[in-house]
């Protein structure tokens, strides 16, 4: 037999492998037809295609670009090799190497498109865009150009055009997985959660091996809050894909939202392991590092992720949370700076400028402070004003509707503006968050480089400050209730029944299907049969001051208990009436919400529940928080049980009675 036969009988083995699906034996069949032909194009080219294929960038250019300098006139070759330079992120060469093939052969439309992806991968969405229409008008029945004009407008975040063209790309092809997801990924992101459920649950009935479509159907399944379903799907998807970092990061989240901290590390650190250059996957495991109590190491790990991607802004969030945690305050203010509400507001109000920092000296100065985050957050961060009060400023505060009348008895605000007023004319604008950190007293460390090609984050330490919390934090902000209110509500008292009067909390911050992409640590939420058990046997009269309580939750909670729950859970429509309550009853017990900043506004203490991981007010470990003077602190465990802490706090409520004897649920 010939060269040239044996030559030939490489080829078309490998072909005939490539079309059966077989890259492996095709890659290997057209090796052995450059062993009899090293410069062989067509064989240069096959093998290079099927390189890519199995994921060889690298060596699949290599071949490429040979076969390409041999046959400069063929388009085929042209376009596969751009494709290869777009795969390896080679972006310039891509759009360079599409037109040359787009010439070749203009009627070609995956080349033109080639051209459009790689200007949209530099960001030039414009001119990525200009492309795409005109190809929309060229081709008005190719499905593929619609899905990428809308992943062109998607990009430029005008989410509702970009719904038009992927349902458009979807009217034209109906078993596009592509166009599928895509739809799925924007409805979700735009918190249309059960629509994207339905769409990746349709594109999995399309195609049941497409891994995206499964992680992202885990990831809105999450958002949803069903996270044992989320961990079933996720852990069948790492069956299948063992090494794909997605599922094991979204397996830890759905772990971590039941509190399951130490299984979630594992999680996010095999994501890690298996992404060692994802910013976001060391970012994910350096949080998951850090929630579970790992603070240094943490702390290493975010740095690296930094290094690997310094403008994430989600890993500047994350480092705030856990410096402030930690007690590095004045480390954490500074990063506090990248929270999510304040970049919000800064591009809903750019004309707004807002300072951070203060002059040396106030006196005399006009400072408007402008409410950001939520009614606690507000009552929170504003503990700062009698400091600059004392200082010599005047303040203004534009503060939420709910609590205007209730800042406006407090000495050290000058004028309370509605929450819609514009800011008056003022010597500095600052947002309530930005407080701490413009009344920072001493220095805040910095987070050296760190070399972003290593793979370990051993090569960083954070330098650790030991302090007693000094200078002393500002304490709660002092409210006063309202004598006509306290006469009322001491009415309202005496008519359910005698003292000491125990108010409950089982649920605060937005739920998950109503928080639409809000930080997870914003909801807390204690099963009612948990918090019944510990609270049953307290020798004294229940109230309930749970905000929107479900359809019989309060009857649910009254048949726990064996006694009646008194509701009065109306007041938290009248703040006035609930601080006038809140400064009256013995006992206050639940999750961390506006309640207690009005409840420690008014000289009282409460029984906290802090489910793991913490808000950084509540600190990472302790029975207190600096921030809460005498409010006591019972913590949900790194394996997200209630079990010793409720416990404690039916020691602690009834001190004559044996500790509660049951297992208690993971949230």
């Amino acid at each position: 037999m010939s060269n040239q036969e044996i030559l030939r009988a490489h080829l078309e083995s490998g072909i005939r492998c490539h079309n059966q699906g077989n890259i492996e034996s095709a890659k290997a069949a057209y090796r052995q037809a450059l062993a009899v032909a090293p410069e062989h194009p067509d064989a240069l080219h096959l093998l290079g295609v099927a390189l890519l294929q199995l994921g060889d960038t690298g060596q699949a250019i290599h071949y490429l670009e040979r076969a390409a300098r041999k046959l400069r006139d063929n388009p085929t070759v042209i376009g596969n090799l751009a494709h290869a330079y777009f795969t390896a992120g080679r972006y310039d060469e891509s759009c360079a190497t599409s037109r040359k093939a787009s010439r070749l052969d203009p009627r070609n439309v995956r080349f033109q498109l080639g051209i459009a992806n790689s200007l949209a991968m530099q960001r030039k969405f414009s001119a990525a865009e200009a492309l795409l229409r005109r190809l929309a008008v060229r081709f008005p029945r190719d499905a593929l150009v619609q899905l990428n004009l809308g992943n062109a407008l998607r990009d430029q975040g005008r989410v509702e055009e970009a719904l038009v063209c992927y349902q458009r790309a979807l009217e034209l092809d109906p078993q596009s997985v592509e166009a599928r997801n895509s739809l799925g990924n924007v409805l979700h992101k735009s918190l249309r959660f059960e629509e994207a459920e339905r769409e990746f649950r349709a594109c999995l009935d399309i195609a049941p091996d497409h891994l995206p479509a499964r992680c992202n159907l885990a990831s809105v399944v999450i958002d949803l809050g069903r996270f044992d379903e989320a961990a079933g799907i996720c852990r069948e998807i790492i069956k299948r894909a063992p090494e794909l970092p997605l599922a094991h990061t979204f397996l830890g989240a759905a772990l971590a939202h039941q509190g399951r901290l130490l299984e979630a590390l594992e999680c996010q650190r095999a994501a890690a392991q298996h992404a060692p250059q994802d910013a976001k996957s060391i970012e994910n495991y350096a949080s998951a590092l850090a929630d579970a109590g790992f603070f240094a190491p943490g702390l290493r790990w975010l740095s690296r992720a930094l290094a690997l991607d310094p403008r994430a802004n989600s890993t500047r969030q994350v480092l705030a949370q856990v410096l402030l945690r930690h007690g590095c305050l004045a480390e954490g203010w500074v990063e506090y700076g990248h929270r999510e509400p304040r970049a919000r507001f800064a591009e809903m109000h750019p004309a707004i400028a807002l300072a951070r920092t203060l002059p040396p000296a106030v006196s005399g100065s006009h400072i408007c402070v402008l409410q950001e985050q939520g009614l606690g957050d507000e009552i929170f961060f504003l503990r700062y004003a009698p400091r600059l009060h004392a200082a010599g400023a005047r303040i203004t505060c534009r503060a939420s509707n709910k609590l205007r009348s209730l800042l406006a008895r407090v000495a050290s605000i000058g004028a309370v503006l509605a929450e819609t007023a514009a800011p008056p004319h003022a010597d500095i604008v600052m947002l309530a968050g930005d407080l701490p950190h413009a009344l920072s007293v001493y220095p805040a460390c910095t987070l050296p480089a760190v070399d972003a090609s290593a793979t370990t984050a051993r090569t960083r330490v954070f330098p650790e400050r030991i302090a007693i919390f000094w200078p002393r934090l500002p304490p709660p902000l002092v409210l006063a209730p309202l004598a006509a209110h306290v006469a009322g509500i001491k009415l309202r008292l005496a008519q359910i029944g005698d003292p000491p009067y125990l108010g409950l909390t089982w649920r605060g911050g937005v739920p998950p299907r109503d928080q639409g992409g809000a930080a997870w640590t914003l909801y807390k939420e204690i099963g009612l049969p948990l918090i019944a058990a510990a609270v049953k046997n307290f020798p004294g009269t229940l109230i309930a001051l749970q905000r929107k309580p479900e359809a019989e939750e309060i009857a649910a909670l009254s048949d726990a208990t064996g006694k009646q729950v008194h509701d009065f859970t109306d007041l938290n429509e009248n703040l006035e009436a609930m601080l006038a309550l809140l400064a009256l009853i013995d006992e206050y017990v639940g999750v961390s919400n506006t309640n207690m900043h009005l409840r420690a506004g008014v000289g009282k203490t409460a029984r906290v529940l802090v489910p793991c991981p913490a808000e950084w007010r509540w600190m990472d470990t302790g029975k207190t928080s600096p921030w809460f003077p005498g409010f006591t602190v019972y913590r949900q465990s790194l394996h997200g049980d209630w079990n010793a802490a409720l416990a404690e706090l039916q020691r602690d409520l009834n001190p004559m009675e044996p500790p509660l004897n049951r297992q208690c649920n993971r949230r």
